[in-house]
């Protein structure tokens, strides 16, 4: 399957008039390089669904530079096509990150990026699961400094324990708790989110809200059950809590820019 056709379709008079023809060319060109050697490959298509991925993840591409306006359209930046289409082949059957691929591609094609587009930002994305995406598109929606809570019981012989670490609330269909901890630290972890429990949000009602989680009353039957085995002479070992440790996430500046362009 051709690119040029398809682009034509969805553009009419701009790609007949030849304003996309080259860029499309070289994103053609570089797109074989990297999947149309392995097409007759039994061995690449073991998965039923890989063609049709494959064509998925074309038509993502597409339909994002049919946005583009004919005037900003330019070749690809071959430090980014080139690493993003080699990379994206390992993520083809994940449409979330095929399709931050895909936006990525495009933006390499729009000179309204040149001056913010980097090439890390494929090795970026290759370090990201559905749920980072997820979580990052979520944040970037917020458009503000975010409150975020570890969920601690505290010792009476001194010391606290972190039962639950960065709860986030601003999910709230799946993934669960456990897995947005997870993605806030890999986000923090890749510079993308600054995490902070030295600073937070001066509003307490944010940090309440935490208090009605299930990990809230999780923590909280915890320290009950454990509370009520000892025996009376052994208050020494008595928990208290929970305890709400009040924290701040925000997008850096380098996040901020990747978000836009790949989300």
């Amino acid at each position: 399957m051709d690119f040029l056709p398809i682009i034509s379709g969805m553009l009419g008079g701009a790609a007949s008039a030849g304003v996309f023809k080259g860029p499309i060319q070289m994103l053609e060109d570089w797109w074989y390089l990297s999947f149309g050697h392995t097409m007759n490959e039994k061995a690449e298509l073991l998965r039923a669904k890989q063609q049709a991925n494959i064509d998925a993840y074309k038509n993502d591409i597409l339909q994002e530079i049919s946005q583009i306006p004919p005037e900003k359209i330019k070749e690809p930046a071959l430090n980014i096509v080139g690493p993003a289409l080699e990379a994206s082949k390992y993520y083809i059957d994940d449409e979330t990150i095929r399709q931050m691929f895909a936006k990525l591609i495009s933006a390499s094609m729009n000179t309204d990026f040149d001056t913010s587009i980097h090439p890390s930002y494929v090795e970026i994305i290759k370090q990201m699961t559905p749920t980072d995406a997820v979580v990052l598109a979520n944040i970037k929606s917020k458009n503000s400094r975010i409150a975020i809570a570890n969920i601690s019981i505290n010792y009476s012989t001194g010391g606290s324990t972190d039962s639950f670490k960065n709860l986030y609330l601003g999910i709230d269909s799946p993934p669960s708790q456990k897995q947005i901890g997870f993605s806030l630290s890999n986000l923090s972890r890749l510079g993308i989110l600054e995490i902070s429990y030295s600073s937070w949000l001066n509003n307490e009602k944010h940090y309440d809200a935490f208090k009605e989680t299930p990990e809230y009353r999780e923590v909280e039957n915890e320290i009950s059950s454990r509370n009520s085995s000892l025996s009376f002479n052994n208050d020494s070992l008595r928990l208290s809590g929970p305890e709400i440790g009040k924290g701040l996430l925000e997008l850096t500046a380098f996040g901020i820019n990747l978000s836009n362009i790949c989300l």
